[in-house]
């Protein structure tokens, strides 16, 4: 150890006052894409399973069995191809539709164990259980098993007095099975608690990403363990506000409140990778047409509305044999818009005013900016009331404009894609 770092652990966490009778549970989804795969396919249990981004480009989630095989996260599919067809590594195109009503399904069941409920990702949710005075530990497992008993979907619970401690409470929940998928790290004695820390890596703690672990690492701070027993205020320093506050939810001081209502977003970006190059203007006005109506479709879910658009397409940046470009244009609107009658021609106005011919291209995308929840100023010029927005419409997704219908030559690739049993009529499971 070095002469530094021994110097960084003299003036341990103190003199902090502690919140009395605080506790979270981080619900976990085990394995989530896969595991949504499963629900209606039973026979790829135990079944090696890999699921491909956008246009089977790169591996984006794998089962425990196909991790076991060394297949690593983010590596392009077709470096990885061979050994899957060798391994019998079953292969799945994302099917997003189904994997965000799967979500909602499980985390509504597990709404119903807790008043206050912070969706935090598609296959994480954190409880507040504070003042429960029943057994935790048989009301999370009751959980677990209602969860895969009305979803099909396995999850892990991890319980601690501050949400830092329970997404490590939830890590440990996941590789014991002794613990039957329910663990409350705050049972641990400080020796087994301290023991446990010096097993995981400095960037296995929620919060501290690669680069905050490289500028630990520089100082020696390599384990949990070394971060839990450094001085707070090196950790300060390096780590800034929200590094104090990591540091101090490990030694079980709640500094980060559970987000009810989360913070409203800045931005809606709505992007795609062409299945194919184009180079035809009406190809790429239907691409273009789709995302914004998906990004319009986001905007009024959190009854938000968009006060700047952007427009942008180029080719593809890995390719040397043909000419690159990188096109773009963004305008500012007087009053915030949501309305689909207003951002879908104006989409393609746009993208009239950027559009090179000669070209192929590669990608394209619409960003809906500056987003605000006042929709309460009108323009003069916005379209007429008298016109109801399709979102609104009782067939609205069944209607399209003009500008939507095309060849769909811009559909990403989705060779393995399963379908989407619980969102499409056309799709149900038939058994």
């Amino acid at each position: 150890m070095s002469l530094l770092f021994g110097a960084l652990l003299r003036q341990p966490f103190i003199n902090m006052p502690k919140f009395k009778g605080q506790k979270f549970a981080l619900i976990d989804c085990n394995n989530f894409y896969a595991s949504c795969e499963r629900v209606f396919e039973p026979k790829l249990e135990r079944e090696p399973i890999v699921v491909l981004s956008n246009n089977d480009g790169c591996i984006i989630a794998r089962s425990n069995e196909a991790k076991s095989l060394g297949i690593k996260m983010g590596v392009p599919y077709y470096q990885m191809k061979d050994l899957m067809i060798s391994k019998s590594v079953v292969v799945k195109s994302s099917n997003y539709p189904l994997y965000g009503d799967m979500s909602s399904r499980v985390m509504k069941v597990i709404s119903q164990y807790s008043p206050i409920q912070e969706v935090y990702s598609i296959d994480e949710s954190f409880l507040d259980l504070s003042g429960f005075t029943i057994n935790l530990n048989t009301y999370m497992q009751t959980l677990k098993n209602q969860v895969k008993s009305w979803t099909g979907i396995p999850v892990c619970v991890g319980m601690g007095s501050t949400k830092v401690r329970a997404k490590l409470a939830n890590r440990i929940a996941k590789i014991y099975p002794r613990f039957n998928g329910v663990f409350d790290i705050d049972n641990l004695p400080i020796e087994r608690f301290e023991k446990l820390l010096d097993s995981f890596e400095v960037v296995d703690i929620w919060g501290v990403g690669n680069k905050s672990a490289q500028k630990l690492q520089q100082i020696g701070i390599n384990s949990a363990y070394d971060f839990y027993k450094a001085d707070i205020g090196i950790i300060e320093t390096l780590l800034g506000v929200n590094g104090k506050r990591i540091y101090r939810e490990l030694y079980g001081y709640s500094c980060l409140a559970i987000e009810e209502i989360g913070p409203i977003r800045k931005q809606i970006v709505s992007s795609r990778s062409f299945g194919l190059d184009l180079s035809d203007f009406d190809e790429i006005n239907q691409a273009l047409t789709s995302l914004t109506r998906k990004a319009v479709n986001r905007l009024n879910q959190k009854s938000l509305a968009a006060t700047s658009m952007s427009v942008f397409i180029y080719t593809n940046p890995f390719k040397r044999d043909i000419s690159r470009i990188s096109l773009s244009k963004t305008v500012g609107m007087i009053t915030p818009i949501s309305d689909e009658r207003v951002l879908i021609p104006l989409c393609s106005k746009l993208l009239k005013q950027i559009y090179e011919p000669g070209y192929k291209f590669y990608k394209g995308g619409v960003m809906l900016g500056s987003l605000t929840t006042d929709k309460s100023q009108q323009d003069l010029f916005m379209a007429s009331n008298k016109t109801q927005s399709l979102h609104k419409h009782p067939y609205g997704k069944l209607l399209r404009y003009a500008s939507e219908l095309g060849n769909e030559r811009w559909l990403p690739r989705s060779d393995f894609q399963s379908s989407r049993f619980t969102t499409d009529w056309s799709e149900i499971l038939s058994v």
